[in-house]
């Protein structure tokens, strides 16, 4: 997965949280489904993009080779 895509992800799934809000009110047991699904895919993602920047950290201050 692309860095870019990793990114717009985790603004979906927050998108998919205000939509849950607002649209399933009568519904809680759907409402808290959605809403817990929705959270772990943006915690996952935003770790992934944690991941991905100390990786990207730590290839570039890798000593030279010799």
């Amino acid at each position: 997965m692309t860095l870019g895509m990793a990114v717009f992800l985790p603004a979906l799934a927050v998108a998919g949280i205000v939509l849950v809000f607002r649209y399933l009110r009568k519904k809680p047991k759907l409402r808290i489904i959605c809403l817990v699904l929705l959270s772990l895919i943006a915690l996952i993602l935003v770790g992934y993009i944690g991941l991905t920047a100390i990786f990207i950290d730590a290839v570039r201050n890798q000593p030279p080779a010799q």
